[in-house]
């Protein structure tokens, strides 16, 4: 193996001798049949749909369902009254004691609204396929359908938890991962992947600010078609109403969001982990600013300057989790995209220092870091994806001093 070796790109180090691609490759395989097979006991030891008393199969898939039934009945602005949307998800499953907001644009409730036609366990299911296969698309998209790194999106902690969950995490992320790969090939068509993304701005907007600084105009405009495609739609089908209530529902989503009820360590962010460790709501707020200020400007600085579009791509969406106070577990699948290319870059060319240990937490930090938040009070998955970011910037550092000498 060639292993770059220059002062202004940094020293790399060969994989150890026993990290091939091949051992990698099985052991992402083993552990993908592993979480394949809890899947299929919890599904087996499930009853009425509940896997414990207040825990059903596709919990938070049931919100979803709840909007899109209030949609169905012609009423979709009552899916952001706390009090209409608890009441149908008790008609909709009376077995689940717990109650699950609305917080998305009317844009997901068209999505919602096209499932809530099937039976609840029906949609929960056609769901979960819709946003599994779009997530192995994508991963086959970005790097082949074998290799450790399509294997590593395989069986990353993400795939489980989403699809048990009826989480939207999997479609984030194949969304990402399908605009980036794309973006120079077919620009346009990688800003209509990203604009979709609208459903959740929050995850959407940290790479619309990169594609606009570096005058990805094409891109701009695909994303932007998007949008405005999605956003009529729901207008032209739930109504103008939907949108008021959406807006008017902004103020108690950030009241959710400083609530004591909010379950903090299943949050990733930066403010979320403040707040666990007791900082009041303003000053996490600050530094939620201020981390993300610094992120976007490095990230902005790179993405206008001559690295490798992969690295580029790893590096955007590395920076997503940094910037946004609101971020859940499930919502980590998008890192698949940044672990996938720094792990084939490394097992190529070498690992700067503390890389592959990096790329270990990453993986590794979304099924560990609930427990471990809500044991010790402190969330490792910002420093996760701080230390994700790191690396993806070293990376474009690198390729882009590479590119300067060829």
């Amino acid at each position: 193996m060639t292993v770059v070796r220059d002062a202004a790109i940094g020293a790399t180090t060969a994989p150890p001798g026993w990290l091939t691609p091949i051992r990698l490759t099985r052991a992402a395989q083993a552990v993908a049949v592993a979480f394949l097979l809890a899947g299929l006991a919890t599904f087996l030891l499930m009853r009425d749909m509940m896997v414990s008393s207040d825990r059903a199969i596709g919990a938070d898939f049931l919100g979803v369902y709840a909007a899109g039934v209030l949609a169905r009945e012609g009423q979709p602005a009552r899916a952001y009254d706390h009090h209409a949307i608890a009441a149908v998800e008790r008609r909709v499953l009376p077995q689940a004691d717990y109650f699950l907001a609305w917080p998305y644009p009317p844009v997901f409730q068209l999505v919602a609204r096209a499932l809530a036609a099937l039976p609840y366990v029906w949609a929960y299911v056609v769901w979960a396929a819709i946003s599994l296969v779009a997530y192995v698309l994508a991963m086959q998209r970005a790097f082949g359908g074998s290799g450790p790194a399509f294997w590593s999106a395989m069986a990353s902690a993400n795939v489980y938890i989403n699809v048990l969950h009826g989480q939207n995490g999997l479609l984030s992320a194949a969304l990402m991962a399908a605009g980036l790969v794309v973006l120079r090939a077919r620009p346009v068509l990688a800003g209509i992947a990203i604009g979709a993304l609208c459903y959740k701005p929050h995850l959407g907007l940290p790479i619309g600010i990169l594609l606009l600084s570096a005058g990805r105009w094409p891109a701009v405009l695909g994303a932007a078609l998007s949008v405005a495609t999605l956003g009529g739609a729901s207008l032209l089908v739930l109504g103008s109403e939907v949108w008021d209530a959406f807006l008017h529902n902004g103020a108690s989503t950030r009241a959710l969001l400083e609530s004591p009820e909010l379950p903090l360590k299943k949050l990733g962010t930066v403010f979320s982990s403040a707040r666990l460790l007791g900082v009041a709501a303003v000053a996490a707020y600050v530094l939620q600013g201020l981390v993300a200020a610094l992120v976007l400007l490095l990230a902005v600085l790179v993405w206008r300057g001559p690295a490798d579009e992969g690295a580029k791509a790893a590096l955007a969406v590395a920076a997503v989790p940094l910037v946004t106070p609101y971020l859940f577990d499930y919502d980590y699948a998008i890192l698949a995209l940044p672990i996938g290319v720094l792990l084939s870059d490394g097992l190529r060319h070498g690992w700067p220092r503390a890389t592959l240990a990096i790329l270990i937490l990453a993986w590794l930090a979304p099924i560990i870091a609930p427990d471990l938040a809500g044991n010790t009070g402190i969330q490792i998955l910002p420093l996760a994806s701080a230390a994700l970011f790191w690396a993806a910037w070293r990376h474009c550092r690198r390729t882009a001093v590479q590119r300067s000498l060829s």
